[in-house]
């Protein structure tokens, strides 16, 4: 029973270490009118567009403008937004030394009227309600500096989308300051910053070659001073990622995570390789023939499971099943990020929405 009583005694604190609770927005209220400017970079977002425009649409809050920077694209996505009643700025062409995404927000940036810009991903929307409880939320901190960044919700419909069960709760991890030895750090799916600290940090011009932009702006964010506050999107801002299929979205991860990884804080890193060996280990002790306790390593497999139900269904509709066949998702995680750490080593780029990144 030894080695059973070691794998919880090591897995089931380090997964704590790497999220204790993800806060969330409060209900929404009354609250004071704000001066925001929304600020989508959108590059082939003619299906992803009108679900968040009509979200914002629907809600009480409304910004003073909605900013869509069209990233060349070729589909629909310019006539869509003019539609559905956003102001459409086409990009300048891409310069060197920057990445689309960072080029599109700092164009939005440079003609946003608002006192406060809020970056959204194309692909994220707003539940009933939702753009209310993100500013009450921020109303609430009564620091007109303060900078709040929300993890969308990811809202699945297909089943192969189970499988970033890993990346969620390592990102949340990573980023969020959700657990007991990380501070908040930025997700790149939303930003709300006040203008003046925005342009003070340099902005997305300060970080306009990375692909995690979000980790680096968050470090400059934080040498200035200034607080982050991170929560959980879940009844706020949900994400529909992927709907591609499963080649999107092992590329999506491919492009990011190895990225995630390395400017990663150093408890984080080693929380998270405890954490995965020890589910790894237990996995692979309930089948070996050797037996080194089967009833307790079948325990505390139940409980990891468990722990995973209670983290991921914080970050997105993650099944039971999925998270008690865990060794599938994670063997998922694993290939993939050999994959991206591959690349990285032979300096090989990865393709998304038709550029190297």
């Amino acid at each position: 029973m030894i080695i059973p009583a070691l794998l919880g005694a090591v897995g089931l604190p380090a997964g704590f270490l790497l999220i204790r609770r993800v806060p969330t927005c409060p209900s929404a209220q009354s609250h004071d009118a704000t001066s925001l400017s929304i600020v989508i970079p959108a590059r082939n977002e003619e299906d992803n567009l009108p679900r968040l425009l009509r979200s914002i649409a629907a809600s009480v809050a409304q910004p003073a403008e909605i900013l869509v920077v069209d990233d060349a694209s070729t589909d629909k996505t310019a006539p869509i937004a003019r539609s559905l009643g956003a102001t459409v700025i086409t990009s300048a062409p891409l310069p060197d030394g920057w990445t689309g995404k960072a080029w599109a927000c700092h164009q939005g940036a440079q003609r946003a009227i608002g006192n406060h810009l809020l970056f959204l991903d194309a692909d994220t929307f707003f539940v009933d309600g939702g753009l209310d409880r993100l500013v009450v939320r921020w109303l609430r901190e009564r620091d007109p500096r303060l900078v709040l960044s929300l993890l969308p919700y990811h809202a699945m419909s297909a089943t192969y989308e189970q499988l970033s069960l890993f990346f969620n709760v390592l990102m949340a991890g990573g980023a969020g300051g959700f657990g007991l030895v990380s501070e908040p750090r930025l997700f790149g799916q939303s930003l709300l910053i006040s203008k003046e600290t925005y342009f003070a940090v340099g902005g997305h011009a300060a970080v306009r070659g990375f692909v995690l932009e979000n980790l680096n702006l968050a470090d400059l964010i934080g040498a200035s001073g200034t607080r982050i506050l991170c929560l959980g999107g879940r009844g706020t801002l949900h994400m529909r990622m992927f709907p591609e299929g499963l080649g999107q979205m092992s590329d999506s991860w491919t492009k990011a995570f190895i990225h995630g990884a390395a400017v990663s804080d150093s408890l984080v890193l080693a929380s998270a390789v405890m954490w995965i060996s020890a589910l790894w280990s237990t996995a692979i002790l309930l089948i070996v023939p050797r037996d080194y306790g089967r009833l307790g390593v079948a325990v505390v497999y139940l409980l990891l499971s468990l722990q995973l139900v209670w983290l991921a269904r914080q970050l997105g509709s993650y099944r039971f099943l999925t998270c008690l066949l865990y060794p599938l998702p994670l063997a998922y995680y694993c290939a993939v990020f050999g994959r991206s750490a591959a690349r990285r080593a032979l300096r090989r780029k990865t393709v998304w929405r038709g550029r190297e990144v």
